[in-house]
């Protein structure tokens, strides 16, 4: 459990939006702690304001332009999807660098907030006005006061997005099409189905599971017969089938050829859903498991703990997540 009750925590504070109750528990728990830490949870409530303010303000905009475009060519039944997870991590950049500053909209909710809170008020904007910040997010100088930072995946409402796409799709293609696609277009139509299923209640991102094949099967064009979509091998640790396979990897700075057991699956949902097991319950994936919503953190995060030795994977992966998206607007 997380100690705010002192200004020498050093702890760094990761809040995103209050819609996610454990954030709401950080800004309680902040503040709990001396006045510094309180006047950081006034910050923080202010800045849950701003980003509401930013929100309905982007929202407004889009709407804006759907009546003034209504016949827009990129308009598609994926592209509301998308343009959602761009709006939210758009409100997160505006706000994530606010910091202390006295022009700030932040501030000046924080200044109206303190004026109901009368002396206490006072002496919570004394102590933020004494604090020099610098860095994006907010850290505070010459203090072990947490930081506050505004990760866009925070900012993602994961379910209501998966919702939305869920509404797209009537059913599941027909598994035995699942290793024959005509085209980028044909394996993000078929794909993404599945992936919203094996995402369901998991707090995952569907949108890195259908990149993520892309690269491993070339679009699907190399499927192994055992239906690895995700190039897993089978370790010691596996107790499903396997079969061997000839795979390109890293070495020595070369690409070489090597054999290798993979796992084997009934279809492309349980090798999905593996994979998801995969990455959820492998200690050394910690670090990606709640970025999903942030594809390029994530990416870099698999990467990092060893996902696959080709040394431009994350690279790669983004640059596939993106024409997922831009054909989404097609």
């Amino acid at each position: 459990m997380t100690d705010f009750s002192s200004a020498n925590t050093k702890t760094d504070l990761d809040i995103g939006l209050v819609g996610d109750h454990r954030n709401l528990s950080k800004i309680k728990k902040l503040g709990l702690g001396d006045k510094k830490a309180q006047a950081l949870a006034l910050k923080a409530a202010a800045e849950q304001f701003q980003s509401l303010l930013n929100q309905y303000w982007v929202d407004a905009m889009r709407k804006s332009n759907d009546t003034l475009n209504p016949d827009s060519p990129l308009h598609s039944k994926y592209s509301g999807f998308f343009e959602d997870m761009l709006a939210q991590q758009n409100v997160s950049a505006m706000t994530s660098n606010a910091g202390v500053n006295k022009n700030s909209i932040t501030y000046l909710l924080t200044k109206q907030f303190a004026k109901s809170l009368g002396d206490e008020g006072k002496e919570l904007m004394a102590e933020l006005d004494k604090l020099s910040v610098s860095g994006r997010g907010g850290h505070i100088k010459g203090s072990s006061v947490p930081k506050l930072t505004n990760f866009i995946s925070s900012h993602v409402d994961g379910e209501a997005s998966i919702s939305k796409l869920r509404k797209l799709y009537a059913g599941l293609p027909d598994p035995e099409t699942m290793k024959n696609f005509e085209s980028h277009e044909d394996f993000v139509e078929k794909m993404m189905p599945y992936a919203i299923k094996a995402v369901e209640g998991l707090g995952f991102n569907p949108l890195v599971l259908v990149a993520q094949a892309a690269l491993e099967t070339g679009w699907g064009k190399h499927v192994s017969s055992g239906n690895n979509y995700y190039g897993i091998k089978a370790n010691s640790s596996w107790k499903g089938d396997s079969e061997k396979l000839t795979s390109p990897e890293f070495r020595n700075g070369k690409m070489v050829n090597e054999v290798s057991a993979f796992r084997k699956y009934s279809d492309v949902l349980e090798s999905m859903k593996d994979y998801i097991s995969f990455i959820k319950e492998n200690p050394r994936y910690k670090d990606a498991v709640d970025k999903s919503y942030s594809p390029d953190e994530y990416f870099e995060e698999i990467q990092k703990a060893g996902y696959a030795t080709d040394p431009n994977y994350a690279e790669k992966l983004k640059t596939i997540s993106r024409k997922i998206a831009f054909m989404a607007y097609k």
